[in-house]
């Protein structure tokens, strides 16, 4: 009589394997190799696809010209860019995760189609605009506290930081939630627009 072997209790077991790990996605902001450069045509200085492998970018304006040249910053991701002197404006567009620094501005800092950005005024600046932002963080001094404003469209999660009267610092966001008000205004028609109770608190 032939026996077969039917217990297999002995038999080594698999191995259990882990699941890869998935990948982290490449960013994709960036569109060529990094420059730095100042376009005398246009008057202003070119800085872009920078990321935090180049560490600190540093733009430096001239004493005298300086205050005539705009400051032009785009496709950047991880970057920290620093602006020494006084510039005609600065303007940030298609970057992400970037701090961006600078001295003063004559006109205004622009940020536009922007994420997860932090940007100081050392000096002062008298208009910032934030258009198509998702994610931004200004520190303004105490030099331009009172002299700056804002103007936002399409944007969310924007924060303003600057001192108190005991020099430490403070945040309060803009308001993104508003209650408007359909009226007749000498038989005109008009709306009248609140910031929300929820900034209130």
């Amino acid at each position: 009589q032939t026996w077969r072997a039917e217990y297999k209790g002995d038999a080594a077991k698999p191995k259990a394997t882990a699941a890869p790990k998935p990948k982290a996605k490449p960013q994709n902001v960036t569109k060529g190799p990094p420059l730095v450069e100042f376009q005398s045509r246009g008057m202003k200085w070119l800085v872009e696809n920078q990321t935090a492998d180049n560490g600190v970018v540093t733009v430096t304006l001239d004493p005298k010209d300086g205050v005539k040249h705009t400051v032009y910053i785009c496709t950047c991701f991880g970057a920290t860019i620093d602006i020494k002197g006084k510039c005609k404006g600065v303007a940030i567009d298609g970057c992400v995760k970037c701090n961006v620094l600078f001295d003063s501005a004559i006109s205004s800092m622009e940020v536009v189609n922007s994420k997860s950005m932090k940007c100081q005024a050392r000096g002062t600046v008298p208009s910032v605009a934030i258009d198509k932002t998702d994610g931004i963080l200004t520190y303004l001094s105490k030099e331009t506290l009172d002299i700056t404003t804002f103007v936002t469209s399409k944007s969310s999660d924007m924060q303003i930081s600057f001192p108190n009267d005991d020099g430490d610092m403070v945040e309060a966001p803009i308001p993104e939630q508003f209650v408007h008000k359909a009226k007749l205004q000498g038989n005109k028609p008009q709306v009248s627009s609140d910031v929300s109770d929820l900034y209130s608190h």
